[in-house]
This record gives C-alpha cells, structure tokens and sequence, in this order.
C-alpha cells in the first residue's frame, strides 16, 4: 500500500501557497476598505448635505460626506467629492446619492456622476433602478433621469454592467461604448460606440473642474479611436442621441460603424 501521506518539502510548498493567498486576499481586503466617509473638494453653486441626524444644509469645501449621508444637487449644482483612498465621484445638476452601510456601493436616485477608480483602489459598485456598475478601475459617467433611462459611458478602463433582480446578466463596457437602458429594464441592450473626445469637451463634469488623475490614459483612448478612424474601422456620423431620450436620431446620411454624438451637453453633466 502506497504512502499517501505528503513529504515534508511538499507539506511546506502546500503551507507557502497557502500562507501566498492569505496575504493577497488580505491585500485585497485592505484595498477595497469600506467607502465610509468622502471630502467635498468642489462645490458650484446650490449643493446640499442631508444626514438621518440634522436637516439638509448648503455643504462647504472640506466637508465630510459620511456613511449614510445623501447630497443633492440644485438645478445650477455640481460638487466633486473624494474617497479616502482616492475614488472621484463628480455630481451633475439635480443629483443625488447617498452610500450604503459599510459597502463599497454607491446609490444614484436621480441625476448624473463620473466616477474616477484609481487603479489598486478596490471595485466600487453604484446602483440605480434596476442597473448596477461595477469597477475595480476606470473613469466613466453614469446618468439617470426618472423613469425614463439610464446612461452609462466608459471613457477609459472597463466597467461592468449588470441588473440588480436578474442574476447572471451583466455586460462588460470598454472604453469609447455606451449602454442606454430604461430604469427597470429585465435584459441589457448592445452597447454603442461614441466620441470620447467629444464628450470630454462637452461634459461639464470635466470642463469645469481640474484635470482628472485619469486625463493621459482618456486621451490615450482617444488616440485608439483616431487611429482607427483612419484606418476607416470607424466613420465619425451626425447620429446624434439627445440628452433627454434613448433613441438615436439620424440629421444625415447612414455610416458603416459610427461614433454615436451623445448630446450630453444638452443634460445635467
């Protein structure tokens, strides 16, 4: 009968792998720590700061946005806040979100954001209606408006994209596509391609605050979409998907594989 018990230079491989995996899911683990509190870092105009302990207020720069918080945005407002381990979340006119108990998830009620992951930092989830987006490192904008639809853009990395009350659908977002949904939609769409540098130069979320930490890599992918304009992979078009409506208007002649106008300078970022 054959020894089956291992040698001891096995044993010890056994006990480094072991001990190899305790400490990369401990690095994991301390990577993506709870989002319990962020800094205000910008504010522009009317932004307010609620909590369940003190009525809603004008919020200041250096002001903390703790677990169970919800800041909202007026008709003219627009805040940029940032996490401890240096998550952006930039908040468009008439948005609110709040984050949940001790998660690393954010919850979009209405409105418009650009999240910016720092590579390392952990994956963050943000929730709207039925739709989820998850990262561990990108830059990308999602938008809700009521029950009409949700938005969401992928300027560089990649996202995830799935629904709250079905499981195992989800969608992998790259850089350059947008995935239009309505709120409580049951399976997701096809993505569509859209001008990255377009929206850079349109989004208020990016014209009006600093640079992000972000901006080599969005331009890197902008050079890709250039590239493969000139190579006739993509044909840039005047298909044109207004701020407020999911649906694509054509104001000229069809093209092959076009890059989508998303017409968010019409909305909130």
């Amino acid at each position: 009968m054959k020894n089956r018990c291992p040698s001891s230079a096995r044993r010890a491989k056994i006990l480094a792998r072991g001990l190899l995996i305790c400490l990369l899911l401990a690095g994991t683990c301390l990577n993506a720590a709870p989002l319990e509190e962020a800094r205000v870092t910008q504010v522009v105009k009317d932004v307010k700061l609620g909590s369940p302990q003190a009525a809603p207020h004008r919020v200041a720069v250096g002001e903390s946005f703790r677990d169970g918080d919800a800041i909202n945005t007026g008709a003219t407002g627009r805040s940029e806040l940032t996490f401890a381990d240096q998550t952006i979340a930039r908040l468009g006119a008439k948005t609110n979100v709040s984050f949940s108990n001790g998660t690393r998830t954010v919850d979009l009620g209405e409105g418009a954001m650009l999240f910016q992951i720092p590579k390392g930092a952990g994956r963050l989830k943000i929730e709207t209606a039925a739709i989820a987006v998850a990262s561990t490192g990108a830059t990308a904008i999602i938008e809700r408006h009521g029950q009409f639809y949700v938005k969401v853009l992928v300027l560089e990395g990649t996202v995830r994209c799935y629904l709250t009350n079905r499981l195992g659908e989800s969608l992998l977002l790259q850089p350059g596509q947008i995935l239009i949904a309505k709120p409580d939609v049951t399976a997701l769409p096809e993505p569509a391609d859209f001008d990255i540098a377009r929206e850079m130069k349109t989004c208020l979320l990016v014209r009006e605050f600093q640079p992000l930490p972000s901006q080599r890599r969005i331009e890197s992918e902008e050079q890709k979409q250039l590239n493969l304009i000139a190579k006739g992979t993509y044909i840039p078009s005047n298909l044109v998907i207004l701020g407020r409506g999911t649906q694509v208007t054509l104001v000229n002649a069809p093209s092959p594989k076009p890059l989508t106008n998303t017409g968010h300078q019409s909305r909130t970022p």
